[in-house]
């Protein structure tokens, strides 16, 4: 019979609750931080009029709680040509993505000179404890969309969120990398909690749109460890909002958008990776111990880095949240590899973290 060998935290191996998570459950790079180099978003695939609908849906705050400290963002020009507060510039056809690498740590390294930042340990201790945020989600449009419409769509909406680690020699980081999606426009984050537990004893932490802009992370308003989700806070505005759906069927097509390792020593990272597949599992298990929990498996290719990022339905709607995989072999040699299954979290588990703020009217 075939075995179930081991669970890798979206690509990475892990044993016991939180084993070698400190190592690397993100994508991992070496990057030098030199000296200093150097809204509203376009929304491909979408009526005007349904771009007006979908941000006039957006949730205009969220309630912080716990530390709030950091740095406001440094605007410098981007690498595409995008100028902050405008829609993006058409990029390249083919990007380096040992550029975005390099910026994302140059920029996190001069906030974290530049002021006072809520160190990692912070805000994982915040994670500990966070339950529930007041954050309307978007309702998800109806219009059904093609593949390329719901990548151009998500694009604008899906981060990076990494922290650098200091190493021996001067200007010498290493850059953890993960990934997040934006669901209010004043800046409310989703990523796994893994990725925090990760980062806690980091440097600093940060987010970096796709503008190319970078923020620290000022607090985590909501987490779950136990389904592997958290929403953070960064001080920003005009970000674009993924709308997020209630459920998805099996059998119904999803895309991954994420930024997974190129490879398997995570030189660099495939930023903004677009990938497809099914639904092709609703299941409720004991994936990290003995309580079960529900578990949506996906067909679509992920891996590495890709912690934290949207798994979107036709109508690039969050249906999903990537988390992890699982390989199974054919024998307890690993010498028959037979299945990767990809097991994220359905969104129910990050609608259970949103509780809509109360009218002041309707309680009077």
């Amino acid at each position: 019979m075939g075995r179930l060998w081991g669970v890798r935290v979206a690509g990475i191996w892990v044993a016991g609750a939180a084993a070698a998570l400190a190592g690397g459950a993100v994508g991992v790079l070496a990057v030098r931080a030199d000296r200093d180099a150097g809204g509203q978003m376009a929304v491909a695939g979408l009526t005007p009029d349904e771009v007006s609908e979908s941000q006039e849906r957006a949730t205009p705050a969220v309630k912080s709680s716990g530390e709030a400290g950091g740095a406001a963002k440094r605007p410098w020009p981007s690498s595409t040509g995008a100028v902050p507060g405008t829609a993006r510039a058409a990029g390249p056809e083919f990007v380096e993505p040992s550029a975005l690498a390099k910026r994302f740590s140059t920029e996190l390294t001069r906030l974290l000179k530049g002021g006072k930042l809520v160190t990692p340990a912070a805000l994982f201790r915040q994670a500990e404890t966070a339950k529930t945020c007041a954050v309307v989600p978007l309702a998800e449009l109806g219009r059904r969309l093609s593949p390329e419409a719901v990548y151009a769509r998500a694009r604008p909406s899906v981060v990076v969120v990494g922290a650098i680690v200091q190493q021996k020699g001067p200007k010498r980081f290493h850059a953890a990398l993960a990934t997040g999606f934006v669901i209010s426009r004043d800046g409310a984050i989703v990523t796994n909690y893994h990725v925090l537990e990760a980062f806690q004893h980091a440097k600093a932490v940060g987010v970096m749109t796709d503008d190319e802009q970078v923020y620290p992370i000022q607090a985590v308003l909501a987490a779950d460890g136990h389904n592997d989700v958290a929403v953070v806070k960064i001080e920003a505005e005009n970000l674009a909002p993924l709308p997020i759906a209630p459920s998805v069927p099996v059998g119904a097509p999803v895309y991954c958008l994420s930024h997974p390792a190129l490879d398997t020593e995570e030189t660099e990272t495939a930023f903004y990776t677009f990938t497809q597949g099914v639904v092709c599992g609703k299941f409720r298990l004991r994936v990290d111990g003995p309580v079960p929990l529900n578990v949506l498996a996906i067909t679509a290719d992920y891996a590495k880095g890709s912690s934290g990022g949207p798994i979107l339905n036709e109508h690039g709607a969050v249906v999903g949240i990537i988390c992890q995989t699982r390989a199974l072999f054919h024998d307890e040699d690993e010498s028959e590899p037979q299945l990767t299954w990809k097991f994220s979290r359905p969104s129910s588990s990050l609608l259970a973290l949103l509780k809509a703020p109360v009218d002041p009217k309707q309680t009077q």
